[in-house]
């Protein structure tokens, strides 16, 4: 009889981790808060208008690849790459900055701002990709299963990329170029991913090379769901069931083993396996009360920033924007530096505009538009009030019909705004914060939350705040290196 696996938690990494499983022999479970899976990978639908939640695009194709040939599938979505793969406008400015894949056509854009710009970005490029390819299989997508094991990790990646271990970011693009607007165009692959440049290790200057070079950005076709509709699909004919509006909130134990999940109306969900998609620090403060996770212990450590997220429905077509954009001011270093414990003023925020519709014209009725705005904010220790919510979007939405010429507010149909406290309540996000725990020296790789149970030899994680990190690539590798856990302990084809 196969092993049962209850999978808490219905994000990319949970869903990745079902499919990888269901191909062993497993039995799954799936059981989740919010009443469609997804987790932050969702969408939301009101008055005819549809919107990615969260993520809009992702890099590192690849990992998909991976994983469904693991599983032995056709891909379930269609995705495309994405080029040119954003613009960037700064509020002292009329001019957008167009972000080309193609070195020669980007420098154009820097033409009389950066010197050199070509020959400096191939430098760049070249250094970065020998870092990335030096620590993508050493490190990257490796379980450490003791300190030595990491050391012996660190060690056998070559010597000459130390420094950028004890270097931000900020130092490395700093050292490169000269003018403020690279060097913040390309530190924003930090920022919008919760940390910022000036206290992101330099070694993080690998995404920028995943960005232009060596795989880029895509986009799915339908929309980012679609990708969550095509595993439910296939995870359901495979008999897998799924358990929407069913949180997890006790557990039960003998000994060593975990023997059930507990829900909010009493119910016990048994399984011999158990795998948490929740936040991996979260769950086991919250749910399994540890020590080292309580709520003060967490509060101490590094947290990614929290999202304040506008969905817009517009009448008239918006013809200044492009599907992915960046609206920027000019004290980025003041800004960001001060954004994380909310000693900075939201009147004029940094933020990402999405525009599904132009990718996806279905998202809006015909003639229309549909707007995403994602504004990095404090979290919940430093910003607990957010009755100014309609504030700060009327802020926002002011000064992006003001940058593109365009009289949003005139013209908005349908409004939904979520804080960081919808965000912790529909997904039991830490204090609201949008992708886990940041990723400093210590808090990454082995010193992550392990994806293995300190107490329960059948407890494991995946997701964002263990290895190796955030963002959808990162989940689909978080998978396999949970499910390489569970083998070890437990394979049913060994039986």
């Amino acid at each position: 009889m196969a092993r049962k696996v209850v999978i808490v938690g219905t994000g990319l990494g949970g869903l990745s981790t079902a499919l990888r499983l269901t191909t062993l022999g497993f039995e799954v479970e799936m059981i989740e808060k919010y009443h469609q899976p997804g987790g932050r990978l969702n969408k939301l639908q009101h008055n005819g208008y549809t919107w990615d939640m969260a993520p809009t695009f992702f890099s590192m194709s690849y990992e998909f690849k991976e994983l469904i040939d693991f599983c032995g599938i056709e891909r379930p979505f269609d995705f495309f790459e994405l080029d040119p793969l954003y613009k960037v406008n700064f509020s002292n400015s009329k001019k957008f900055f167009t972000i080309h894949k193609d070195i020669h056509k980007l420098a154009r854009e820097f033409e009389g701002i950066e010197d050199d710009f070509a020959e400096k970005m191939y430098q760049y490029l070249e250094k970065t990709g020998k870092l990335f390819h030096d620590v993508e299989n050493r490190i990257v997508h490796r379980n450490f299963n003791s300190l030595l094991s990491y050391a012996l990790g660190l060690a056998s990646v070559p010597w000459g990329h130390a420094p950028l271990m004890v270097k931000s970011m900020w130092d490395e693009l700093n050292r490169r170029f000269t003018s403020y607007e690279v060097k913040v165009i390309f530190s924003l692959v930090a920022f919008f991913l919760g940390a910022t440049p000036f206290d992101t290790p330099a070694v993080y200057s690998i995404l920028t090379y995943t960005e232009l070079k060596h795989d880029g950005y895509h986009n799915v076709r339908g929309g980012m769901y679609k990708i969550v509709d095509g595993i439910v699909d296939i995870l359901s004919k495979r008999g897998v069931k799924f358990h929407y509006n069913t949180e997890i909130v006790d557990f039960k134990y003998t000994n060593r083993k975990l023997t059930g999940v507990i829900d909010q109306n009493g119910n016990i969900w048994g399984a011999d396996i158990f795998v948490v998609n929740a936040d991996a620090a979260w769950f086991r403060g919250a749910i399994l009360k540890r020590k080292a996770y309580s709520e003060n212990k967490l509060d101490r450590m590094k947290w990614t920033l929290a999202p304040f997220t506008v969905y817009l429905g517009v009448k008239g077509k918006i013809d200044g924007l492009s599907v992915h954009n960046y609206f920027l001011g000019t004290n980025f270093k003041e800004y960001s530096s001060k954004i994380f414990k909310n000693q900075v003023s939201l009147e004029k925020p940094y933020y990402y505009v999405n525009v599904p519709s132009k990718a996806n014209p279905e998202f809006a009725p015909d003639g229309n538009e549909s707007l995403f705005i994602l504004c990095p904010v404090p979290d919940l220790r430093y910003k607990p009030d957010w009755t100014d919510s309609n504030e700060l979007a009327q802020n926002i939405i002011v000064d992006l019909s003001e940058r593109v010429n365009y009289d949003i507010a005139g013209n908005v149909e349908t409004q939904i705004i979520y804080n960081p406290a919808h965000w912790q309540k529909m997904f039991n996000l830490y204090k609201g914060s949008g992708l886990g725990l940041a990723h400093d020296l210590n808090q990454i790789a082995y010193m992550r939350p392990h994806n293995t149970d300190e107490m329960f030899k059948n407890l494991f994680y995946v997701g964002s705040s263990t290895i190796p990190g955030t963002g959808l690539p990162m989940a689909v590798i978080s998978s396999k290196l949970t499910v390489e856990q569970i083998v070890k302990r437990y394979d049913d084809r060994k039986n």
